[in-house]
């Protein structure tokens, strides 16, 4: 199933919820972010919106990359100086798997 959300995000289909983040524009699904982030769950839940825009001001791109794929993959790929900039984002977004529950 997992493996389906991942296909369906990379050719943008099925998508309902958009991310800006360092300049770049991500698709994705709300049901994957908010199983994966109580960040994102809370978002969805306190602010309904059939297809909301999230505007990550303090994201680069990089790292909002790396965490959806982590997020539809379980397995990203992080440069060794940059791990721990990756995980302080992954932490203040609530990323299961990526920071201390």
């Amino acid at each position: 199933m997992c493996k389906g959300f991942h296909s369906l995000q990379r050719d943008g289909q099925m998508v309902d919820v958009t991310i800006a983040a360092g300049g770049k524009i991500f698709k994705a699904h709300k049901l994957v972010l908010s199983v994966c982030s109580p960040y994102f769950q809370k978002i969805f839940l306190e602010h309904p919106s059939q297809h909301p825009i999230l505007f990550m001001t303090d994201v680069n791109s990089h790292h909002m990359a790396g965490l959806l794929d982590f997020m539809y993959s379980g397995q990203v790929n992080v440069k060794y100086e940059d791990l721990p900039n990756f995980l302080k984002v992954a932490e203040a977004l609530q990323v299961k798997g990526l920071h201390g529950e």
